[in-house]
């Protein structure tokens, strides 16, 4: 748990905060999320993206609060994950079975997860986005997600990157 944390935690810092990124958009916290709750056999492993995402902000400087008030679109960024983590943990037997061996296969389904959890979580966090800062009717919700396509591809490709590369080799 300690692990997945301060690499959660390090690797955003590292790729945000220290401006490493190769794109915008490219993290790890997704793909430590999905990890925890792969390897860890208790709902702790929910912890392990939130706990990463708060070291990270303070890390990174990003306002978790600013005055006395949380910065609202937190709860939307930090649900996106813990939503990740239980659709992983209900269907976590059925992933291994999936996940077990070194096959094409099994390069495949990681990267189609890596796709899948980036784009319901861009999808929320864009709700997110819509619901707390503009107007709600549809040509603002139009707005904001013709806006975030950009950051959605590059979301994608660091979801297809960082699940083969990482996610891969750990659980085979």
């Amino acid at each position: 748990m300690i692990g997945l944390i301060l690499f959660g935690t390090i690797g955003r810092y590292v790729l945000f905060g220290m401006g490493l990124q190769p794109f915008p958009n490219f993290e790890v916290i997704m793909v430590v999320t999905f990890l925890a709750v792969m390897i860890m056999r208790s709902p702790l492993a929910l912890v392990v993206p939130l706990v990463s995402m708060i070291g990270s902000d303070l890390l990174i400087g990003n306002p978790i609060f600013v005055g006395n008030q949380m910065n609202r679109i937190v709860l939307f960024t930090y649900s996106g994950f813990a939503i990740i983590a239980l659709i992983t943990l209900f269907n976590k037997d059925r992933l291994w079975s999936g996940l077990g061996q070194l096959r094409l296969k099994t390069v495949g389904l990681t990267a189609g997860l890596g796709v899948g959890f980036v784009l319901l979580y861009d999808v929320w966090t864009n709700l997110g986005w819509w619901y707390l800062m503009y107007p709600h009717d549809a040509p603002s919700i139009v707005v904001v997600f013709t806006a975030g396509l950009p950051f959605m591809v590059y979301h994608m490709i660091s979801g297809v990157v960082t699940f083969v590369a990482i996610a891969v080799p750990v659980l085979v």
